[in-house]
Formats: structure tokens, C-alpha cells, sequence
């Protein structure tokens, strides 16, 4: 028996998002932080939940966690809105991504849904950046 549906639901998120169709160009979608920067990032991050015995059900136990998910686009040379645009249309495509495949992850998870997105711009001397940061709750009996 498994003892956590996180990594299944992991891999099956990065599955779907590398698949997905992304307007204009593909974002890098990782797993963790990335070994370099890209222009346009989807980072599946750290994962913070609990994991108690289920009321009903010999030995197994509810699941809830929520893995921070992060979109990040980096605009050198354009303006804080462009960079700020694309980063919100990055982040439709992963909310439809996940609201279409609620249970992606397989048995045990009963769903998953987008929570908190939280907007942040900044300036460089390279450009200019947009990141949203949120949260991919699930829910899970194993």
C-alpha cells in the first residue's frame, strides 16, 4: 500500500502541464527549482499537508496537502504589463489543466483543485518579471 499519493500526483501534474497547450510559446515546467532560469517557468515546488487515519476504512488514511505551484515570466526589454499578462495566461492554461483532471494521480486521489494566487511583479537591470504563486490542494484516501 502506498503511504502518500504526493509523488503520484506529482508526476501525473508534470505530465499534464508538459502536455498541455500553451498559447504562443511552451513554458519550462518543472519538478523543484530549475538548474537555470527560463523566460517562462511553471514550477511545481514543496508540498506542506497531513496525513490522519480515516474514519471509515480499516488502515487507511485521508490525505490533505496542497504543493506550491509557481509561474514565473521573466521580460527583458518589454514592460511590467506584457510580463504580467503572459504570466496570467500561463496560469489559466494550469488552472484549466487541473480543474479538467481533478483527480489526476490516480486511486486514492479524490481531488484537486487551484488555491490562493498570489501576483508579484519586479524590475531588474534585465527586465521585468511577473510570478504567481499558488497552491494545488488535493485530497486523498489511501
Amino acid at each position: 500500500m502506498a503511504t502518500s499519493t504526493v509523488p503520484a500526483v506529482i508526476t501525473a501534474l508534470h505530465r499534464l502541464l508538459v502536455d498541455a497547450d500553451w498559447p504562443m510559446r511552451i513554458p519550462s515546467v518543472t519538478v523543484g527549482l530549475p538548474r537555470q532560469t527560463e523566460r517562462e517557468m511553471v514550477i511545481i515546488g514543496d508540498v506542506n499537508g497531513e496525513q490522519e487515519w480515516a474514519s471509515i476504512g480499516a488502515s487507511r488514511r485521508d490525505e490533505d496537502y496542497t504543493l506550491d505551484l509557481f509561474v514565473v515570466v521573466l521580460w527583458p526589454g518589454y514592460d511590467q504589463l506584457e510580463a504580467l499578462t503572459r504570466a496570467w495566461e500561463l496560469y489559466a492554461v494550469v488552472e484549466d489543466v487541473i480543474r479538467a483532471n481533478p483527480g489526476a494521480g490516480g486511486p486514492g486521489v479524490m481531488w484537486s483543485e487551484v488555491r490562493r494566487p498570489n501576483g508579484t511583479s519586479s524590475v531588474d537591470d534585465e527586465g521585468y518579471a511577473y510570478q504567481i504563486s499558488s497552491g494545488v490542494r488535493t485530497r486523498a484516501r489511501i
